[in-house]
């Protein structure tokens, strides 16, 4: 299983794939846009816009290009919004943070939330569901409640992802226009929380932390899961920086 749109196996060049190199060591940001349901199918991911960073040794990085990475992350955003908005303000914003805030390689979304900063904006909200075995709610409902109840017409969504790369686990940031379905990674299969679904625009943000061992070796347990050695310090540091670019979004600059 597979959430990384570079990782699907197909040469992408010919669907208008682009890479550019930052000026932040080893850092690029890759674009891909699915604009037709041909794309889609051929490619298996949905319609939309895909934003791909990726920064190997993060943990090495100074909080300059940690900024730096939160920039593009904020401007990234920006561009989806003000398509999706038709250059209007988002007027209410609903935050949702998935996955378990108990687990280290399930707990982004949460720790993304703790550096978000709300005080003072009546209209951004945020929450985190946590996971059906927890809840015996699906995320989808949860959310859905959430969002009538705040009048949500924007919904960032954040979450952890799945790679088949042992070189991408912790060093990726996927920001798309289509939604996501919570657990999607590790073959649960969700109700998307999509702007199809919720009428709403649905953007989400994803890390990599997770991979099953059988990526590495063919005889290893399918349903053993592998996370980065140092997972603490780099979901610290992913939730720095995507939490930053959010604060953005709405002129706060504070990581926490």
């Amino acid at each position: 299983m597979f959430d990384l749109i570079d990782e699907s196996g197909k040469d992408l060049s010919q669907y208008g794939y682009a890479v550019k190199t930052l000026p932040c060591g080893d850092a690029s940001l890759a674009y891909l846009k699915v604009d037709s349901h041909e794309k889609a199918e051929r490619l298996g991911f949905f319609m939309g816009e895909y934003f791909i960073i990726n920064a190997q040794k993060l943990l090495e990085k100074d909080y300059k290009s940690l900024d730096y990475l939160s920039g593009v992350c904020a401007n990234a955003l920006k561009q989806i919004i003000e398509q999706k908005l038709n250059n209007k303000k988002h007027q209410r914003c609903l935050l949702v943070g998935l996955g378990n805030p108990d687990i280290l390689a399930d707990c982004l979304g949460k720790s993304v939330l703790d550096n978000v900063d709300i005080e003072g904006k009546k209209n951004v909200f945020k929450f985190c569901p946590n996971i059906y075995a927890l809840t015996n709610i699906e995320t989808f409902d949860f959310v859905s409640f959430v969002q009538n109840g705040v009048g949500a017409n924007l919904i960032i969504v954040i979450d952890s992802l799945a790679t088949n790369e042992i070189s991408r686990l912790g060093c990726s940031i996927q920001i798309t226009s289509t939604g996501i379905a919570a657990g999607s990674g590790v073959g649960a299969k969700n109700k998307r929380i999509c702007e199809e679904n919720l009428g709403v625009p649905c953007i989400s943000i994803g890390v990599p932390f997770m991979m099953f061992a059988n990526s590495l070796a063919s005889d290893a347990p399918k349903d053993l899961l592998l996370s980065p050695k140092d997972i603490h310090e780099n979901v610290d540091v992913m939730a720095y920086i995507i939490g930053k670019a959010i604060n953005e979004m709405w002129g706060t600059n504070d990581g926490k």
